[in-house]
């Protein structure tokens, strides 16, 4: 049954190792849990989430970078060809080693910053009640696709002040692809990741945080803590686990994003 609204989110953030794909994995997981009807789009090409969800390589099948030629080239096949399921209750699209050269292949196309628009406009993407973008740690031109064409941009943070001092970039990177000052409409949330209440610097970053950004910040912030990286071993959701404090923490900002979306669309 189509939707009345998909809500496309990117989840960007250029400076690396703040828990970018952790928090996509556990949204998406979590969003699921509320029976949501969840796609997660790998457009780093790590292929972390990827490789995370299950992606082998062998399927035969088209990754993210196929649907990137072919809406450029405007020799699409369906998008349904590209997605698969995990069994984390969440379809997915990966990312393979091809999306390394897919940046020159996106700056021949006259509206280079409009490829994803295009892509997601597919009708086949109205199945879903959020697509939720795993943006790679630059500010390159797949980011700027991701920010233009999405409805929300969530920003995960580590309490660190190298990720605290890129934040006001991608802002001015979300006003460019948006042509406009007033950002507010699209911004999801600023979410402090792997925070650690016992130092002051992570005291000292949300203080900041807080202070700059205000109401974008999101209340619960993700502690630093060894089950995170268990969890990826395992290739577990931490939502999944009622005794995760992590898991806990991620459900909180997913209810939080649902009520959010219930007063936008309102």
């Amino acid at each position: 049954m189509k939707n009345t609204k998909t809500t496309l989110i990117a989840v960007a953030n250029q400076k690396g190792g703040v828990a970018k794909t952790t928090t996509v994995i556990n949204i998406g997981a979590g969003l699921a849990l509320k029976d949501k009807k969840v796609l997660l789009v790998d457009t780093d090409n790590q292929s972390h989430l990827s490789r995370f969800l299950g992606y082998d390589g062998l399927d035969g099948k088209p990754t993210i970078a196929e649907l990137i030629w072919q809406t450029v080239s405007k020799l699409r096949q369906p998008v349904a060809d590209a997605v698969r399921r995990s069994e984390l209750g969440v379809d997915y699209i990966p990312s393979n080693f091809m999306l390394a050269g897919i940046i020159s292949v996106i700056g021949t196309d006259s509206d280079s910053t409009g490829v994803f628009s295009r892509l997601f406009s597919d009708s086949a993407f109205e199945a879903y009640d959020y697509i939720i973008i795993d943006c790679p740690p630059t500010l390159d031109l797949l980011v700027s696709n991701a920010l233009k064409a999405c409805d929300k941009v969530l920003i995960p943070v580590q309490s660190d002040y190298w990720a605290y001092e890129g934040v006001d970039q991608l802002l001015a990177t979300l006003q460019r692809t948006k042509q406009t000052d007033d950002i507010k409409p699209y911004v999801l949330g600023m979410l402090i990741t792997m925070f650690n209440k016992r130092t002051n610097s992570a005291k000292a970053i949300m203080d900041a945080m807080t202070d700059s950004y205000g109401e974008f910040v999101f209340d619960t912030a993700i502690a630093f803590r060894d089950e995170v990286k268990v969890a990826t071993i395992e290739r577990k959701a931490l939502v999944s686990r009622k005794s995760s404090v992590t898991g806990q923490q991620y459900m909180e900002v997913v209810e939080k994003i649902i009520s959010k979306e219930g007063q936008d669309n309102g």
